[in-house]
């Protein structure tokens, strides 16, 4: 039994598995340090996109009334009848980009609500 306590592979063999688990440790590590620096930048990248959020946007200016009458006049005579105008928005901002495909697809459908003339006797 000495000798089976004694064989030359056990002490290579505690080599082998002290070493493997000293690899394995490591490479943990080396993860969970991973993983702690994609959190910062993640918390990072939150926090300035919460900040970028918090500043008030620009509010577009109110209408005058003659353009709010006018639109008006143009709801009423395309719906025929009583209306209420809730609110009015642009549909592109000012700066945007017009591309001709989007002009003549609005020129058509306002072309087709085209409004007849009442005859005066």
């Amino acid at each position: 039994m000495e000798n089976a306590a004694q064989s030359p592979f056990s002490g290579e063999i505690m080599t082998l598995a002290l070493v493997g688990l000293l690899i394995v440790f490591f490479v943990l590590t080396v993860i969970a340090l991973a993983i702690a620096l994609v959190r910062k930048i993640d918390d990072r990248l939150l926090a300035r996109a919460a900040a970028r959020d918090e500043q008030p946007a620009p509010q577009d200016p109110n209408i005058d009334a003659l353009t709010a009458v006018l639109i008006a006049a143009a709801a009423a005579t395309v719906l025929k009848g009583r209306h209420r105008i809730r609110s009015v928005r642009r549909l592109l901002p000012l700066d945007a980009p017009r591309s001709p495909w989007s002009g003549q697809g609005r020129l058509y459908l306002q072309g087709s609500h085209s409004v007849p003339r009442k005859r005066h006797n």
